[in-house]
């Protein structure tokens, strides 16, 4: 099982629980066998309602599931939270702006320092 595949372990749960794609599309009532064929080789991301399916389902959570993609979008997000902290550092913000800007940047910091907080 490769930690870095998005459809690898949807496709490992299903197959140790037994299931066919068409009894799992029953199951899930929301996609077609086509959908999760497409899910477990990665070639289509599940919505969000398949996802929570599919954690119902197998008793996992959908990070574990979709190592994969769960890891693509906490890069994504941490780079893009990064670059608005830098923003926020860099801002001359006066008077009433300030005092968001500064709640925002102890959220950043509290984030990254959780047992401090």
């Amino acid at each position: 099982m490769k930690k870095n595949s998005v459809g690898t372990y949807l496709r490992f749960l299903r197959r140790r629980s037994g299931l066919s794609q068409r009894q799992l599309a029953r199951i899930l009532g929301s996609v077609t066998a086509n959908q999760i064929s497409r899910h477990e080789r990665s070639t289509a991301p599940p919505n969000l309602l398949t996802v929570f399916g599919y954690q119902v389902v197998f008793q996992q959570p959908a990070s574990d599931i979709f190592p994969g993609l769960y890891h693509a979008v906490e890069i994504a997000i941490e780079e893009t939270i990064g670059e608005l902290e830098r923003e926020l550092s860099d801002s001359a913000a006066k008077g009433r702006a300030a005092a968001p800007i500064a709640r925002q940047l102890e959220w950043f910091w509290e984030r990254k320092n959780p047992e401090s907080a």
